[in-house]
């Protein structure tokens, strides 16, 4: 081919293109940028996390990070210019547990009831009493009431006397209470008691009773009933149209984007919850981006073992906005009264705890021994770990698998709420575990101190810094259903780390305290290794997925005990606005969008 006719080719190509494409410089050819945002401070929480001035967007990912005037020359005639005013940007956060599919139903109940009005019955009321005897009676009075076959849904409070009701009351008690309504009474945490009816929903559902609800040598149901079942029995056995869920599920995703959150991760229960999110995905309807733990096997199966022997490597599978990260066993003990620890106290004390899973571990070891790795679980007490490591490590050593490809699969142990030990924080680092700790279960801390004595609620209470300066992996989770009601959403969160206080201002662990940038890694760069994506989330650098977040304040200067009057101005992902704060937007030009009321309200 001639020069010419080389020539005559390229300009025809160049030609084709769109015109805000293409634009000539002094040093040659450059891209123009979709949208830039200068004149502020980006924090890019990249390896030396480098501080700049502006960032460019193109096709959905960060295009360049710099200089106002390095970033300005690539503003063309449809380049979308924002001025930061010195506002803050930063990378989106990945909130590596919390359970938004749960939180939708009761922020969203009078959607869903009109989607699917018999929903209506299900509806969770709260009840508070002075004492078991009254929570009885009053029960007993709602029971009479109700017609036959309408299920009673309650949330006992306070929570000492949830405690005590829990502790007398299990499934012969329940049936006695309402032999004729499904009754599900709510206690503290992820501990409930349910009645035979609510039970055989689930046989007639599944024609048997799934492994995860704990059952005697017969089969038969002892009464508690965890969150991981209550989800199967909303989201799979109730709601009857995927589309129902992906109607709330989209309203939940679009309040967690006004936090700053871009990627949320849970453990997935049902068949229908997913189909709920692929409904959504399918649509391009994805607010954020959902990295999930499957737990479909256990929900359903009473031989959930075998399910995943056959599932196949699914880490990492999936789209953009919902990909897998590994399998969940939902819950290896409970919420704190009910979780399971090798501490020493009074008999009152430990009678409360939950240490026996044996279902759980079942499923475990059969996942582990099939090569899955083990991600989204509860574990909240050392007891519940250390059962958790021994059989990483004999699962593994069973079935061939070597320390290196153990390290491979990055497995991850939730919550912290009163672990790890300094010997389990060296266990898991041989391991490559990762920690995902939930700052907010320093509001556990003055029980533990009461229960089993200040040094445990100083020292095993969210020991985020122990598991750091030991060269362990930590990142940061919500796992806050009342987090739109708390003043500085996520950064209520980010407090929480760094100044190591409750909400009524008592200090607990000061020397686990961590300084504004940790928390902020933990929260985005260290949180994308744990949903697998660090190659494209976490930080805001070339050829990353552009997600990140405006705030009104610097988050580096802003005094620690004001972290939670930070406000989000706007959130994006793959760098289209999901939610504009309405002044800002007005203040701006931008258009509003995202939800602007408070869920629940």
């Amino acid at each position: 081919m001639s020069f010419r006719m080389r020539t005559l080719l390229l300009c025809s190509l160049f030609c084709l293109l769109p015109v805000q494409v293409w634009a000539q410089t002094g040093k040659g050819m450059v891209i123009f940028a979709d949208a830039v945002y200068h004149n502020g401070k980006v924090l890019t929480v990249d390896e030396r996390f480098s501080v700049a001035q502006a960032l460019a967007v193109r096709d959905g990912k960060i295009m360049a990070v710099g200089s106002n005037a390095e970033i300005l020359n690539l503003v063309g005639p449809r380049t979308r210019r924002l001025d930061l005013k010195g506002k803050t940007i930063l990378p989106g956060f990945i909130d590596t547990h919390s359970h938004l599919f749960d939180y939708a139903p009761a922020n969203w109940a009078s959607d869903l009831e009109k989607l699917e009005p018999e929903l209506a019955q299900y509806r969770q009321t709260e009840l508070r009493v002075k004492s078991v005897d009254e929570a009885i009676a009053q029960l007993k009075a709602l029971v009479a009431k109700s017609p036959p076959g309408k299920m009673i849904h309650v949330q006992l409070q306070p929570s000492s006397v949830a405690e005590e009701f829990g502790n007398k009351m299990m499934l012969k008690e329940m049936d006695e209470l309402a032999p004729k309504n499904p009754i599900v009474v709510q206690l503290r945490g992820t501990d409930r008691r349910a009645n035979s009816p609510i039970f055989k929903m689930f046989t007639d559902y599944f024609g048997e009773l799934p492994e995860d609800i704990p059952s005697d040598a017969q089969g038969k149901a002892k009464g508690p009933i965890g969150s991981g079942a209550m989800r199967t029995l909303i989201g799979e056995i109730l709601v009857q149209k995927p589309g129902t869920l992906a109607a709330i599920y989209k309203k939940e995703l679009q309040a967690w984007s006004a936090l700053g959150v871009t990627t949320w991760s849970s453990s997935l229960p049902t068949a229908k919850v997913f189909n709920g999110f692929v409904v959504l995905d399918h649509a391009g309807e994805m607010p954020i981006r959902f990295a999930y733990s499957h737990r479909m096997g256990a929900a359903g199966f009473a031989q959930a073992g075998e399910f995943y022997k056959r599932l196949g490597d699914i880490r990492g599978h999936g789209t953009d906005y919902l990909w897998t990260i590994g399998v969940s066993l939902s819950a290896l003990d409970s919420s704190y009264p009910r979780h399971c620890t090798t501490i020493n106290a009074r008999e009152s004390v430990k009678s409360r705890e939950v240490c026996e899973a044996d279902a759980q571990y079942k499923i475990m070891r059969a996942a582990v021994q099939a090569g899955q790795r083990i991600s989204g679980t509860h574990v909240y007490g050392d007891g519940a770990v250390d059962r958790y490591l021994d059989l990483i490590e004999k699962a593994s050593a069973e079935a061939g698998i070597t320390p290196a490809e153990i390290r491979a699969k990055k497995h991850n142990i939730d919550h912290c709420g009163m672990s790890p030990r300094s010997d389990q924080i060296e266990r898991a680092k041989k391991l490559d575990i990762i920690w995902s700790c939930a700052p907010r279960y320093l509001e556990d801390a003055a029980d533990i101190s009461r229960d089993y004595g200040e040094k445990y609620a100083h020292e095993m209470n969210v020991p985020i810094q122990s598991i750091l300066r030991a060269g362990g992996k930590v990142v940061m989770e919500m796992d806050d259903r009342r987090v739109h009601r708390k003043e500085g959403g996520a950064f209520a969160h980010i407090k929480y780390a760094v100044t190591r206080k409750d909400s009524e201002g008592r200090t607990w662990g000061a020397k686990q305290a961590v300084d504004k940038t940790t928390a902020l890694k933990m929260f985005t760069r260290w949180a994308a290794e744990y949903v697998l994506r660090e190659n494209v989330l976490g930080s805001l650098e070339p050829g990353k997925w552009a997600d990140f977040v405006i705030i009104d304040r610097d988050y580096l200067n802003t005094p620690d005990e004001e972290l939670s009057k930070i406000n989000v101005m706007l959130t994006a992902v793959a760098g289209k606005p999901v939610y504009t704060d309405p002044q800002f937007a007005k203040a701006e030009g931008l258009q509003i969008v995202g939800l602007t009321m408070t869920p629940g309200k």
